[in-house]
């Protein structure tokens, strides 16, 4: 882990703050306007539609806000600690009360505490966050699997 005071990664930091990101290749993943989207993961298609002028996108879905407050939450968790107000100003809800139940379940589990206006992940948990972060799913997007 790097000293985050010397060390920045704007690209992410951005990305996952809900900035626009243009996909480019094949499967490639994007961000347009509130938008997510994913190219085509084939080759052929990709490169037929882009042969067409056509955009080579293969799926796309325009989250709910509480959808975009569970993607925001759960990749800045990623980081190591995240600010309570700062979700609650950008999208009207406490992610203390929103997520209540799975924030209790990783702190009872050790890897996770709130201090004050901070949810903190430990280095334990760190290594282990994305195996975490499921609790934080929609029940409908929990065993889902994407190409």
């Amino acid at each position: 882990m790097k000293d985050s005071s010397k060390v920045t990664f704007e690209y992410r930091d951005q990305l996952w703050a809900g900035a626009d990101l243009l996909s480019v290749g094949v499967a490639s993943f994007g961000h347009i306007g509130g938008t997510h989207y994913q190219n085509h993961h084939d080759f052929d298609p990709y490169v037929e539609q882009l042969g067409n002028g056509d955009l080579p996108v293969y799926r796309a879905l325009t989250p709910s806000d509480d959808e975009r407050l569970i993607r925001e939450f759960i990749l800045q968790l990623k980081l190591g600690s995240v600010s309570l107000q700062y979700f609650t100003d950008k999208f009207g809800a406490n992610p203390a009360e929103r997520f209540a139940e799975p924030l209790q379940r990783i702190a009872d589990w050790g890897f996770l505490n709130i201090e004050g206006d901070r949810v903190n992940i430990n280095r334990e948990g760190l290594l282990q966050v994305d195996r975490l972060l499921h609790e934080f799913f929609l029940p409908e997007h929990r065993n889902a699997r994407y190409a």
